[in-house]
């Protein structure tokens, strides 16, 4: 017996694989590797999409035996429904504003302790759009822009060897919800009258 959580960061490590190691895809709706689902107790349970459903507006992934076998189902974070900000309901959008972060960090870490200079900022501000460009491009986010804003860069911290760099990035949300709306439509009678 495994923890969901134990096959979830398999799940997840697997679908980062599939997409450059980099975390933009939810984990939702891939296959789980199980046989069943089970308690604490060991008892087996079985959750149909209704109640799977519920769980995931309650912030809880579950797994889900439906069509196609056992699969992972829920996008949310266990702070969603408390806080609804994408960047903390939804999983892969934290897990890549986390990754976003983190590698802006590895990026510039060898421009830590140079000397504060416009060519600096200008580097790290240029360097990173282009990244960030590419991440864009290559559909892992929507868009993403980097600047270095003079309202946060005080003076004092300047003169402390601070600087900011503000990141903005859109990370794709989930399709957390398909819905075809269908209606009769009846101008197409009129195909029984033409020849």
């Amino acid at each position: 017996m495994f923890h969901l959580s134990t096959q979830l960061i398999g799940l997840m490590n697997k679908t980062d694989a599939g997409n450059q190691d980099i975390p933009y895809e939810s984990p939702s709706n891939k296959a789980l590797q199980m046989d069943a689902c089970v308690n604490a107790l060991g008892r087996e349970i079985a959750l149909g999409p209704e109640q799977a459903n519920y769980l995931n507006g309650q912030g809880i992934v579950t797994p889900l035996n439906w069509i196609g076998g056992w699969r992972a189902w829920g996008n949310r974070t266990g702070a969603y429904p408390a806080v609804t900000d994408p960047k903390d309901a939804f999983i892969p959008t934290r897990r890549m504003l986390d990754w976003i972060g983190n590698e802006f960090i590895l990026t510039f870490w060898q421009k830590a302790d140079k000397p504060i200079s416009k060519r600096l900022i200008w580097t790290i501000v240029s360097s990173y759009n282009v990244r960030l460009n590419g991440l864009a491009a290559r559909e892992f986010i929507l868009g993403g822009r980097v600047e270095f804003l003079e309202s946060e860069n005080a003076l004092t911290d300047l003169m402390d060897g601070i600087l900011c760099f503000h990141i903005y990035v859109t990370p794709p949300p989930p399709a957390e919800q398909i819905v075809g709306r269908l209606e009769f439509d009846p101008s197409y009678l009129n195909t029984l009258f033409k020849g």
